[in-house]
């Protein structure tokens, strides 16, 4: 048995009713294009959440996560940090055309035990309660290991999958576990191998553009009721440990995918990111805190000198909307990946130097280096937070994500007659 053929083209019209009553549903490519896989499962999920249903998806393939490249999310925080780093869900989840989106997140070097947690039994029980649709994005083997039984599993592949292949007893294994195979979504509408509904019934309208290539929001139907700008999705805390996905308002996000013709990737619109760095710059930093008083994030940068990490105390601006008020940004350290970020983070919370679940880790990789014989002390006392020296010598300032960041303390270095050069943190200029 192959599955009920779902149309890319006629998803909308399909898939709501198909998922009425379920609660956690997995979608497992059976295809090498994944690309085109992370397009349908999108497809999926947007269908899903036409109503007024919540509708979560997480990527779970872990070994080449995709689904943040197709709506254009620059890689972040996600379920590995939720799950073996206990950052919040809140933080993590993004709302993309209605749907609340939880990337990979961090690479990790067990992904048996993700599978294994008995949180997503949890999850799906909460999901259940409120009457929300939590949609897993993984492979069949994954699944596999997954420690709770979906309500249905639909199949991502283009022109369907054979039974007797090895992804197809995989989905095989799963519904002799009982899990329900719904359909597989196709490029296009076939007729089905064995009896079912009128082929007619389900065939796309003549001209009719894929449901991942129609122009503008999906939620911009004339017709349908608009939706608040800020929606929670809240599931029980006594059944969901307390997890909430919250939605982050408009300014955060994400534009849909541009019109394109045919379901091949395009360069999405990206949330607003820092320029690429050269890659022999330490790019990468975790912000422990913010203080809108100079003598308190330099307390806690001195605390973290002393336990062994570089920090940077950048001051930056909210801008005249919020009356040019200068924060300061507490940062620990700067590192060549991620991860390496990440690692530290992890050792902070276990020295305590932190509190658990503090700390965001951002590309930050722009510094001033002041040159000549001017003191770290000198410049602390004249506003400039100086506290850690490059290579040769020169003292650095602040950590920014992009230059036009660091034009507070531009101005600060101009008023007290100080040189700086902007670069990044090998000595390279920008």
């Amino acid at each position: 048995m192959s599955g009920r053929p779902l149309p890319r083209s006629r998803l909308d019209a399909l898939v709501p009713s198909l998922l009425t009553g379920q609660a956690l549903v997995a979608l497992v490519p059976a295809t090498g294009d994944h690309t085109w896989a992370a397009q349908a499962a999108w497809d999926v999920a947007r269908a899903a959440a036409h109503g007024d249903r919540r509708v979560a998806l997480v990527d779970l393939w872990l070994e080449r996560p995709t689904l943040h490249e197709v709506v254009g999310l620059s890689p972040a925080e996600g379920i590995v940090d939720a799950f073996e780093y206990d950052v919040s869900l809140t933080k993590a989840a993004h709302e993309v055309d209605r749907v609340f989106f939880i990337a990979a997140g961090t690479v990790t070097a067990h992904a048996g035990d993700l599978f294994a947690n008995p949180r997503w039994r949890k999850l799906h029980g909460g999901f259940r309660s409120e009457d929300a649709l939590l949609l897993l994005y993984l492979s069949a083997g994954a699944l596999a290991r997954l420690s709770t039984v979906p309500d249905g599993l639909i199949v991502l592949s283009a022109d369907g999958y054979e039974p007797e292949s090895s992804i197809g007893q995989g989905i095989t294994a799963a519904m002799e576990r009982g899990i329900p195979l719904l359909g597989v979504v196709r490029e296009r509408w076939t007729p089905l191998a064995t009896p079912g509904p009128d082929p007619r019934a389900v065939a796309p309208p003549p001209g009719r553009i894929s449901a991942a290539t129609r122009p503008g929001a999906r939620a911009g139907a004339s017709h349908r009721r608009a939706r608040p700008v800020v929606i929670a999705v809240t599931l029980a805390a006594g059944t969901a440990g307390g997890w909430a996905l919250l939605a982050r308002g408009a300014e955060q996000r994400v534009p849909s995918p541009p019109v394109r013709a045919a379901p091949a990737p395009a360069s999405p619109p990206r949330l607003a990111a820092p320029p690429q760095p050269r890659a022999d710059s330490l790019a990468w930093t975790v912000q422990l805190a913010a203080y809108a008083r100079l003598d308190r994030a330099l307390a806690l940068a001195d605390r973290l000198t002393t336990g062994g990490i570089t920090p940077f105390v950048t001051p930056i601006t909210l801008g005249p909307r919020r009356g040019g008020i200068v924060w300061y940004r507490v940062l620990a350290g700067g590192y060549r990946t991620r991860d390496s970020a990440v690692a530290v983070r992890a050792a902070l919370w276990s020295r305590r130097l932190a509190p658990r679940g503090q700390g965001d880790v951002l590309r930050a990789p722009y510094s001033y280096a002041v040159s000549g014989t001017t003191s770290a002390d000198d410049l602390r006392a004249r506003g400039i937070p100086a506290l850690a020296r490059d290579g040769d010598g020169r003292l650095l300032v602040g950590a920014f994500e992009t230059p036009e960041q660091a034009g507070v303390l531009e101005a600060r270095l101009k008023r007290a007659g100080v040189r700086g050069t902007l670069v990044t943190r090998m000595g390279t200029t920008p």
